[in-house]
Parts: structure tokens; C-alpha cells; sequence
């Protein structure tokens, strides 16, 4: 977490040789989010299931074939929604890892094309509800385990202009609380690749 703008992230970006990536194809690569009722909202988002109530734990870009490395959140102004952040304190790989998390297999709609995908492969979290259907049982098994881990989830909260939370949305879930009583929030993103390799 810091302090700055949008612009002077994507020069740093641009002088440390990280890509940009536009959500939707075509689409903007900076955006704007905002609180919106579900028949605002774009199809299979978040929004558009929960509308500005609580939204799940989620990772950005899970529809693409190769998700962003680093997602940006910036806010000029204040919010009272907090953004809400979790990440698995021990290795996926290790003994204490839910099996069902690395082997659990979903359909994954990414708009132009579907494919199959689990919640974790390749050192890196896959995994939101609004484009991802569970096939099988371990794939269910996850849904409820991210939904069971919102509870451990660390808030951020909005408090000073200006503030920048860089994710690492390999290995970080994030969700953000209701926003009933905040219609008026605006949190700009942008996303990343760490390298040209990476699109």
C-alpha cells in the first residue's frame, strides 16, 4: 500500500517493462469501478450476480487464458467499503493444502471462448465465481472453501485520497464489502503482466 496517482503507476509500470491488460477484450485498460445494481452490470461479472452487495473472493481476469500478474486499486478520494484481502499462509503444495484446490476442475467462461481450468496450477490462483462453473465435487469443495476463507480475510479500508494497493493476484484473493450505503465509490484499476512472456 502507498500513495499516488494512476498516471504516475503506469509510467513506473512502463519504466520496469510490465504490460498492461485490458479486462475485456477491446475494452479500456484503465477502469473505473463502481457500485452497480445487477441489471447495470456487465454480463458474468460480480456485480451482476451481487450487485452492490458483498461480493466473494475473487482473483481479476480469471476468464482469460493467462490472468494479470499484478492488479492496481487506486482511490483519489475516501470510501467507507473496505476491499477485503486473503492468501493462503501455507504452500499449495503442502501437506496442509486442500487437495480439491489444486485438482478440483471448472468451465471457465472467458466471453469469446470457454475452457476448463482449476483453482490453482502454474504457482498461481485462478478462481472467481461470476465466470467459473464447478464440474465436480472438488470443484465444489473449493467454492465453499474460498466462501469459508472470506471470514479470514484482512480489511483494507479506504481512509486517505489518493491511496494505491498493489495485489498480487497469483497468489491473493480479494473481494470488497457491501456497498449499499456507498453508491458514490470509485476505485480505479489497472492491471499487469510482469513481462512480454506472460500475454
Amino acid at each position: 500500500m502507498g500513495r499516488g496517482s494512476i498516471d504516475a503507476i503506469r509510467r513506473e509500470a512502463t519504466r520496469l517493462g510490465l504490460t498492461e491488460v485490458p479486462i475485456r477484450h477491446g475494452g479500456p485498460r484503465v477502469t473505473t469501478l463502481r457500485p452497480l445494481d445487477r441489471d447495470e452490470a456487465p454480463a458474468n461479472s460480480l456485480s451482476a450476480r451481487y450487485g452492490k452487495g458483498e461480493q466473494p473472493l475473487h482473483t481479476d481476469g480469471a476468464h482469460l487464458r493467462i490472468p494479470p500478474d499484478i492488479v492496481v486499486l487506486t482511490c483519489t478520494g475516501t470510501s467507507r467499503t473496505p476491499t477485503r484481502l486473503w492468501r493462503m499462509t501455507h504452500g499449495v503444495y503442502s501437506p496442509m493444502a486442500p487437495n480439491h484446490v489444486v485438482h478440483g476442475v471448472f468451465l471457465v467462461s472467458g466471453g469469446r471462448e470457454s475452457f476448463f481450468s482449476t483453482a490453482y496450477s502454474d504457482h498461481r490462483f485462478r478462481y472467481d465465481p461470476g465466470c467459473m462453473v464447478p464440474c465436480d465435487a472438488r470443484a465444489r469443495e473449493t467454492v465453499r472453501y474460498f466462501e469459508a476463507a472470506l471470514e479470514s480475510a484482512v480489511d483494507h479500508t479506504w481512509n486517505e485520497p489518493n491511496t494505491v494497493l498493489v495485489i498480487d493476484n497469483r497468489k491473493v484473493l480479494h473481494a470488497r464489502a457491501s456497498a449499499i450505503n456507498d453508491s458514490d465509490r470509485e476505485i480505479q484499476r489497472i492491471k499487469f503482466y510482469l513481462s512480454q512472456g506472460d500475454q
